[in-house]
């Protein structure tokens, strides 16, 4: 079948792909609607921090040898990226905590009016964290609805990780002869808390509708040729030369229209 044999299809099939367009357009408009409007959902930010978890600098006392701490620090960083600590409820309770104490440094940075979405709810932000090792170095990422809470909730977790992290990971490397030098667990900031950026979940849904109109096209498309399939009527000469195997010598042309009312005369 010719190129234009195809157009004369979709040409005859038009309303099957404006329908089915149409019927998606409702639906990716409503999606948009909903996303943006209705759940605010769409704001969507990502900040991270960098911190490396071990122990303390070891004491000239001590008889622990460097693997020792090596094997430890590894240890304590894969607990505390991997284990409970970061998702529990009483983790997000000290950030809460943390940020009520941060609220200066973040008014002086992002002003007064500052959005910080809903940072007093401890649950959610125990939820908005994941993290990820290498090594002795923990990266922790904070996924939230707000640009400025994104970055002072990462930035509360490397200070209550600084402050509190002895009191989640109570491993030692203990001497034998001196159990007054065995050293605690401790966080170290080496990357402070980036600035936060859209996610890609965020961009997805900004990239749905337009996704789903292309689909839609695509469907209507398939639809109109699945149409026109199923129709047995004949629409042009060449159709019947196809089917019968037979040349066309001649064409009668349709019969003029006529515009008004013929009157008769009589000789």
């Amino acid at each position: 079948m010719e190129l234009r044999a195809y157009g004369q299809i979709l040409r005859r099939r038009l309303w099957v792909i404006l329908l089915v367009v149409a019927v998606v357009s409702i639906y990716a408009g409503y999606l948009y609607y909903s996303s943006h409007k209705l759940l605010g959902e769409f704001k969507t930010y990502r900040s991270s921090i960098v911190l490396r978890v071990g122990l303390q600098a070891a004491p000239a006392t001590t008889t622990a040898t460097y693997a020792d701490y090596i094997t430890v620090n590894e240890a304590l960083a894969e607990e505390f990226a991997t284990g409970p600590i970061l998702n529990s409820e009483d983790f997000g309770k000290l950030i809460v905590q943390q940020l009520r104490d941060d609220h200066t440094q973040i008014t002086a940075l992002y002003g007064s009016q500052a959005d910080l979405g809903d940072w007093q709810n401890a649950r959610a932000i125990a939820g908005a964290l994941s993290a990820s090792r290498t090594h002795g170095l923990v990266t922790i990422q904070v996924n939230w609805n707000a640009q400025v809470g994104a970055w002072a909730i990462a930035h509360a977790v490397g200070e209550v990780s600084h402050d509190q992290i002895s009191h989640y990971l109570d491993y030692e490397v203990r001497s034998n002869s001196d159990q007054s030098t065995s050293p605690l667990a401790a966080a170290q900031v080496v990357t402070d808390a980036s600035e936060p950026t859209a996610t890609l979940g965020a961009q997805t849904k900004t990239l749905l509708p337009l996704l789903l109109l292309v689909v839609g096209l695509i469907v209507g498309i398939a639809l109109a040729f699945l149409v026109e399939y199923l129709d047995d009527r004949i629409y042009q000469a060449e159709e019947v030369a196809q089917l019968l195997e037979l040349p066309i010598y001649g064409r009668i042309p349709p019969a003029p229209k006529t515009t008004g009312k013929t009157s008769l005369s009589r000789s």
